[in-house]
């Protein structure tokens, strides 16, 4: 059906180690992933049946992350680009890739929970076992910033780009961020994991919550 080329070196920002990313689509039932070197550039190849495809818009929207979106979005159609099924596919990703997740508030409030109880696991063993205290932290610091974007109902970028967002769209938090992954102590990286989760979520432990019957 077609030939979708796409990642940083079309999009024209490629870093030292940036591989081609090239999208198959075609008409067999079956999916899968491939990765070569073509006169020494690294070249990830995913194949995959248009119901695949579908399946991926879904999947990833649920996730607040539109990755396969993106890459179909931004890419360069090399073959079958007089394909409906394959305009067709372009067409939705375009969408797909500027749609973010609408959260429900309890959806909201299940995210809310989830880091905030990481953050008191971290608390129950900061002085019994620091490395796994950190562990906690990590996670909950981690999840923290996914869900500032989810919340301000924004599409999760990509993981190398979201502490630049986070900066300039949320500076004080983005303070924060950057403050916790330069500490070197240990005391000061949970102290300012407090105050991150605090602000972003509302609580760092357990607090009472009701989801809706279903």
């Amino acid at each position: 059906m077609g030939i979708v080329l796409t990642g940083t070196i079309i999009r024209g920002n490629p870093g030292l180690n940036s591989d081609l990313d090239i999208f198959v689509i075609h008409g067999e039932p079956y999916r899968q992933r491939i990765q070569k070197f073509f006169n020494g550039i690294p070249c990830e190849i995913f194949v995959n049946h248009p119901d695949h495809i579908w399946r991926y818009f879904e999947t990833d929207l649920k996730k607040n992350r539109p990755v396969s979106a993106h890459m179909l979005a931004t890419g360069m159609v090399v073959s079958g680009g007089d394909n409906e099924e394959v305009q067709r596919i372009i067409k939705m990703a375009k969408e797909y890739s500027g749609r973010p997740l609408i959260p429900d508030d309890n959806l909201k409030t299940a995210d809310r929970y989830r880091i905030a109880t990481l953050f008191e696991d971290a608390t129950d063993l900061k002085e019994v076992d620091p490395a796994t205290s950190l562990y906690f932290l990590n996670r909950a610091v981690t999840e923290a910033i996914d869900f500032l974007f989810m919340a301000g109902c924004r599409t999760l970028p990509r993981a190398k780009e979201r502490i630049r967002q986070i900066e300039e769209s949320w500076p004080e938090m983005g303070k924060l961020v950057t403050d916790y992954f330069e500490a070197r102590e240990f005391d000061e990286k949970y102290a300012v994991a407090r105050t991150l989760v605090e602000k972003s979520v509302g609580a760092t432990g357990f607090f009472e919550w009701e989801s809706e019957r279903s």
